[in-house]
């Protein structure tokens, strides 16, 4: 029998899919890790954490599989987007890869505003001018680590860097390379004008390939620390929420893909790219070759809730170890017990900047309206109340810009909540459905791997073969009415706070 894995090399772990040629997932592994945050609004990763983690959860599932290593006809990666890793010319990285959250680079977005209209640069690459993208992250380096910048020989994704260190070859494809802003998103190639904004030699970029294109066989070292053969083939891979898309079935127009992860990109397909003035969306490239992903590329989300448990939730914690179950759980069944809206009280979900409802690396998370009466239920309502709000925000531009959205589909960690589910359902007022696996990023990347092995002609056949929904659920009309008051509160305390936002940031 012949297999192929995919693996997601996320924020916070690498989980790896054994799936088999029609598409059915096998078995799963999967080996966490961590960022750093050096400063506020910095986020790094060492890059061999993830090399580290990719074995391991490879290695975990042959225990559990008990595959032969030469059964495996291909390895598709699929991985967190907006990172940059400095390697030299062995590709060694040359210092911990600046990763998709990290903030730094507001100098280097201002510099380059001065020196060409933001609006132009929109028209070209599909994006906001952010410092969570990749351009400025390299001028930073260039900047302020100049002695890193002379050594690189190239300035890799993190994808790159990962394909590279199995493979020996060089690759990004059109998914990663388009969320750097360093690319033409319309011609699919490294802009010219964009490069030389930002002071970046093309050369020192990876060539943009199709995300099922064969990038080449494990090296031999990279086979035994697998434990897979030489033989295996590794394609080039796409961006995490790209993958997640297909894992999903969102590869056709109007179904949103929801994933809530860390962070929770909100995605939708579209036919020819398309752009918002506003920029809350950006138009990136889908991993389908013939199609663009129009997104909201992630504000931080799970990593809230994550960031809720670990500071104010030491008893939920202490109860899950000795009921064996998941705080996140416990944490959960508390929401529910708080009513919708949380009682007047919301979080602004800005721990690491905004991406919603607008962008702004200077925005500073905030929790407003408690009282005396509200307590530790209300309090994890509104983490949960607050990342569905900024879904809203994300749908109705959709909406606004003709993508005619219709049904969401939630996936990743957070997807297991039927509370998280029904919050975000009764919020954007949209039916929210399960995939069959809620883990669809491994499957995207699974599903690049089958193409590659010719196990289907196409990423569209293969999400329409593999993918079925399992559950929906649809808003009611109650708790909508109220969600939509608060929802309007949200926004309200978010723009009324925007002058703090500054005043707080150069504080920090």
């Amino acid at each position: 029998m012949q297999y192929v894995i995919g693996c997601d090399v996320g924020t916070q772990s690498v989980k790896a899919a054994l799936v088999a040629l029609d598409g059915r997932v096998l078995h799963e592994a999967a080996s966490g890790y961590a960022p750093s945050f050096p400063r506020p609004a910095w986020a790094e990763q060492a890059p061999q954490l993830w090399m580290d983690a990719l074995a391991q959860a490879i290695r975990a599932l042959r225990a559990e599989a008990r595959f032969d290593p030469r059964e495996v006809a291909a390895l598709g990666l699929a991985t967190q987007v907006d990172g940059v890793v400095p390697v030299d010319a062995g590709g060694r990285a040359l210092r911990n890869a600046i990763i998709w959250m990290d903030r730094r680079a507001v100098a280097q977005c201002e510099a380059a505003a001065s020196a060409a209209d933001p609006a132009h640069l929109l028209a070209i690459s599909g994006l906001n001018l952010d410092p969570s993208h990749v351009a400025p992250k390299i001028r930073w380096i260039a900047e302020h680590e100049p002695a890193v910048d002379a050594q690189t020989a190239h300035y890799l994704l993190p994808g790159s860097y990962v394909a590279l260190a199995l493979t020996g070859e060089l690759g990004v494809d059109y998914s990663n390379a388009s969320s750097t802003l360093l690319m033409d998103v319309r011609a699919r190639r490294w802009s010219p004008e964009l490069c030389a904004l930002f002071g970046v030699d093309p050369a020192r970029l990876a060539p943009i390939l199709p995300a099922t294109a064969p990038l080449g066989t494990l090296r031999p070292a990279a086979a035994e620390t697998l434990g897979l053969s030489q033989g295996t083939l590794v394609v080039v891979g796409c961006g995490d929420e790209h993958a997640a898309c297909l894992g999903a079935g969102t590869a056709r127009p109007g179904v949103v893909c929801d994933i809530a992860g860390t962070a929770e990109p909100v995605c939708v397909a579209s036919a020819e790219p398309r752009f918002d003035p506003g920029g809350l969306v950006e138009t990136h490239c889908h991993a389908d070759p013939d199609a663009w992903l129009i997104e909201n590329p992630g504000f931080v989300s799970g990593a809230n809730l994550r960031w809720f448990r670990d500071e104010f939730a030491a008893e939920e914690v202490r109860r899950a170890a000795a009921e064996g179950v998941s705080a996140y759980e416990l944490l959960t069944r508390a929401a529910a017990g708080a009513p919708p809206g949380a009682e007047g009280l919301i979080l602004l979900p800005c721990l690491m900047g905004a991406m919603s409802p607008t962008w702004n690396a200077n925005a500073r998370g905030a929790f407003v309206g408690f009282t005396l009466a509200h307590n530790r239920a209300h309090f994890a309502r509104a983490v949960l109340e607050a990342s569905a709000y900024a879904v809203r925000d994300i749908t109705d531009r959709m909406a606004e810009i003709g993508l005619a959205p219709h049904e969401i589909r939630v996936v990743g960690g957070g997807a297991r909540s039927r509370l998280w589910r029904q919050i975000k359902a009764d919020v954007t007022g949209l039916p929210v459905a399960l995939p069959h696996t809620t883990e669809t990023t491994a499957l995207g990347a699974a599903m690049l791997a089958l193409v590659a092995a010719g196990a289907f002609p196409s990423l569209v056949s293969s999400a329409d073969a593999v993918v079925r929904v399992v559950e929906r659920t649809e808003p009611q009309p109650a708790a909508q009415a109220r969600y939509e008051e608060m929802y309007q509160v949200y926004r309200a305390a978010y723009f009324a706070l925007a002058p703090v936002f500054e005043r707080a940031a150069r504080g920090a």
